[in-house]
């Protein structure tokens, strides 16, 4: 049985917090660890909030979709912004001395390390992360 929900919201930060707040209460259907948990709303609030920062310049005007789909085997959330894009390659390693100690540049590394699966996906009307969470971990 596939589940799906698409969440539409103006550029606001502080809809991170209903995106996460959406997730936590969803998720308590499946047998999830609650560390598990916790990874993956980090992942999602990192996502959510370079859709906002980064893909719509914190324009208010500007739009997020936020989509779950979930079935027995895998959760995908797929967060999309009305951005161009960038190009994944250029990002600067944040493991790498330079990089240590900036303040920002995570985000994405972040978010590959609590999924199971990322990816980015452009679309004629913005740019998107796919996110994937494997339910048989």
């Amino acid at each position: 049985m596939l589940n799906k929900v698409s969440i539409l919201f103006q550029s606001d930060l502080s809809m991170t917090d209903c995106v996460e707040e959406f997730f936590r209460t969803a998720v308590k259907r499946w047998d999830l660890e609650d560390d598990r948990i916790d990874w993956i709303a980090l992942s999602l609030r990192e996502a959510v909030n370079n859709a906002i920062i980064h893909g719509n310049s914190n324009l208010f005007e500007k739009k997020v979709e936020v989509v779950m789909e979930a079935n027995e085997k895998n959760i995908v959330f797929k967060i999309w912004d009305e951005g161009r894009g960038f190009d994944i390659n250029s990002l600067p390693d944040p493991t790498t001395e330079e990089n240590l100690l900036r303040p920002h540049g995570r985000g994405i590394f972040l978010i590959s390390k609590f999924v199971d699966g990322v990816k980015f996906i452009c679309r004629e009307t913005g740019f998107g992360i796919e996110l994937k969470v494997n339910l048989s971990k």
